[in-house]
C-alpha cells in the first residue's frame, strides 16, 4: 500500500472506486470528480491537498482531501473532505494511516480540522481517531484540534 499526493485527479483511474461509492449510496466521490473537472475544487490553495492510496495490485483503493474550510470565518481551519476507503480495505488500518497523513500535513497550516459526516460508521471512525463530536454547527459534525507546529509560530 502506498499513499501518494494526487496532483491531477483525472490522470488516475478512479472509476472503480467511484462506482463502489455510488453503489453504497455515497455521492461525495461524484462531487469530487465534478468539482475537480469544473475547477471549483482542485485542492491547490495553500494548505490543500488530495491523496490517493494504491493497493498491491496498483489500484486506487482510497482517497482523501483537505481544503481550507469554506464555511469558516477563520483562515486557520482545514476541512477533511471526500474521504473514502474501498469496503474491502476497511477495518485494516488503512483509513487510519490515511487520516494520520492528512493530520500530519494539516499541522503545517491549520489549528483545527473539521468535517461533516452523516453515517454512524464514519462517526465512530473519526471519534476513534481523535476527532470530537460537535453539535449545532453548520456543516460540521466533528473537529480535531491540531498541535501547533513550531514552524508556523515564527
Amino acid at each position: 500500500m502506498k499513499i501518494i499526493r494526487l496532483t491531477y485527479l483525472m490522470e488516475h483511474d478512479i472509476k472503480e472506486l467511484l462506482m463502489e461509492s455510488q453503489q453504497e449510496g455515497f455521492a461525495f466521490l461524484t462531487k469530487l470528480i465534478a468539482e475537480y473537472k469544473n475547477g471549483q475544487n482542485v485542492f491547490n490553495k495553500t494548505g490543500e491537498r488530495l491523496w490517493g492510496v494504491y493497493g498491491e495490485q496498483n489500484q486506487l483503493i482510497a482517497v482523501a482531501g483537505l481544503n481550507q474550510d469554506p464555511y469558516s470565518k477563520c483562515a486557520n481551519v482545514g476541512r477533511v473532505r471526500r474521504f473514502y476507503v474501498s469496503a474491502q480495505f476497511r477495518r485494516k488500518g488503512m483509513g487510519k494511516r490515511l487520516l494520520k497523513e492528512v493530520i500530519h500535513y494539516a499541522e503545517n497550516y491549520y489549528d483545527t480540522l473539521v468535517l461533516y459526516t452523516n453515517t454512524d460508521e464514519a462517526k465512530l471512525f473519526y471519534e476513534r481517531n481523535g476527532f470530537k463530536r460537535v453539535y449545532n454547527q453548520h456543516k460540521i459534525t466533528h473537529e480535531y484540534k491540531l498541535k501547533i507546529n513550531i514552524l508556523n509560530v515564527y
